[in-house]
């Protein structure tokens, strides 16, 4: 709150101030007043004899009663046409960004790649990763903190582990609990099925909160789709129409694979394209997004920098004024106005019928 500009009683505008032409009024009520004081006054044959007549004290005081009341009644016009403070001001408006995050939990995401600290599964090192884009690492990844958030997680079947959510402490708790699934009878690869449910619950977010301008989808795979109901590209399709952004991502094997250079880092591609691949990459470039490709933790580290890069969330400057209502002054003035009013007119100032 800006109060550079004026005091707490003194106000920089008035809401109503058409009120204001009640102040024509006070003549009139003062022109009522005297002419009421001269009804009441003693029929004298002449005032000479009473020249040597000297006021009292409380003759000469007998004006303050009626100034009180007009005070008041100024006050109070002024209460009426609603005294305000015109303060300033600038906020900084997020716009945050609906992602939703798909992790691979079939049973190859349980083979280790090289980390700083030593050999770590996959998918320790996803998680890790996964929560690093979270919250931030303290480095180069500054966390989301304005962005809605929900995992999918697949193997062959999608479940939805957690809803779109800024509750993000609770999300990387629920991150940190992913596991591998080991049952035989659901194993497998359905990025496809987990592709179009994280879609449609992109545009279930759009129907409850109103039109977002960024959703994204993360998709973090290992393996080619090899089963589930819907095609990988089929998906995209999807996702594309409905305004939604999918960056792909392959962990590959231990092999280093062919680094390249873009604006936002070195990364890594394989030398020979596998099918899955190529699937990724077009599932990528048809909605807008990129496809990457990771062999060890920093690679994939590099791989969410690049992304936490790309997808920025928007802030926007905006001037306000407010205008906080300055009336307390006014009404007290006339409160107490009147009181001193009674007050005098009941003692001292009385004038006796």
């Amino acid at each position: 709150m800006n109060w550079q500009n004026s005091e707490w009683w003194f106000p920089t505008a008035f809401s109503s101030p058409q009120w204001f032409w009640l102040l024509l009024l006070l003549p009139i009520i003062a022109f009522y007043q005297r002419r009421l004081r001269r009804q009441d006054a003693i029929v004298y044959s002449s005032v000479a004899l009473f020249g040597e007549h000297v006021k009292t004290w409380r003759q000469y005081l007998l004006f303050i009663p009626p100034l009180c009341l007009h005070l008041a009644l100024i006050c109070l016009i002024a209460c009426l046409a609603r005294p305000q403070i015109e303060s300033t001001g600038t906020r900084q408006d997020r716009e945050g960004i609906a992602i939703q995050m798909l992790v691979d939990v079939s049973s190859s995401m349980d083979m280790d790649i090289q980390t700083p600290d030593g050999p770590m599964t996959r998918m320790e090192v996803a998680k890790k990763v996964m929560e690093q884009f979270v919250i931030g690492d303290g480095d180069s990844l500054s966390g989301r903190p304005d962005d809605t958030i929900g995992v999918v997680s697949f193997a062959r079947y999608s479940d939805s582990i957690c809803p779109m959510t800024l509750g993000h402490d609770a999300l990387v708790h629920i991150i940190r609990e992913l596991t591998i699934n080991d049952r035989p009878n659901e194993d497998g690869t359905a990025y496809g099925d987990a592709t179009a449910l994280a879609a449609a619950q992109l545009k279930q977010q759009d129907r409850e909160d109103g039109a977002m301008k960024s959703k994204v989808i993360l998709l973090l795979t290992d393996g080619e789709n090899n089963c589930g109901t819907q095609m990988p590209l089929q998906a995209a399709s999807m996702a594309k129409e409905w305004g939604i952004r999918i960056y792909t991502i392959s962990l590959q094997e231990t092999a280093k694979p062919k680094m390249i250079q873009t604006d936002a880092g070195k990364f890594f591609r394989p030398d020979t394209r596998s099918e899955s691949d190529r699937v990724l990459e077009k599932m990528a470039s048809s909605t807008g997004g990129v496809f990457r490709t990771a062999h060890d933790m920093d690679s994939l580290q590099s791989v969410y920098k690049e992304i936490n890069t790309l997808e920025k969330t928007k802030l926007e400057e905006v001037d306000y004024i407010e205008y906080d209502e300055a009336f307390t002054f006014y009404a007290l003035s006339a409160l107490l106005l009147l009181l001193v009013r009674y007050a005098l007119s009941s003692t001292i100032l009385r004038i006796s019928p």
